[in-house]
């Protein structure tokens, strides 16, 4: 890969990126002015919101090592790029989410 072809395939990559974060936001959130309200529903099982959307990362990131390991996934429709898509999706939620807490204990 040339850095010209890794620049396109970031620029690519991020955007597809925001065009999923914008569109599960939408479906998961029901109209909600909260951008996290479906992952606070965590909060009915005990656990912080933060931890439920890292636990979600862990399994994705599962996916990427059984996927280095063997060279191939049995789920069809679903490749490594979905899995490390989630992956920044979920870690620029974790972003947002720590953020707005910060900004709540100033």
């Amino acid at each position: 890969m040339t850095k010209k072809e890794y620049q396109a395939m970031m620029e690519e990559t991020l955007a597809e990126i925001q065009t999923i974060l914008n569109a599960k936001n939408h479906d998961y959130t029901a109209g909600s002015e909260d951008p996290f309200a479906n992952f606070r529903l965590s909060e009915l099982e005990g656990v912080e919101p933060v931890k439920g959307v890292m636990i979600r990362v862990s399994d994705k990131m599962q996916r990427l090592r059984a996927f280095i390991k063997s060279g191939k996934l049995l789920v069809k429709g679903e490749s490594f790029e979905d899995a490390i898509h989630d992956i920044i999706g979920y870690m620029i939620l974790i972003k947002g989410m720590l953020i707005q807490k910060s900004n709540e204990e100033e």
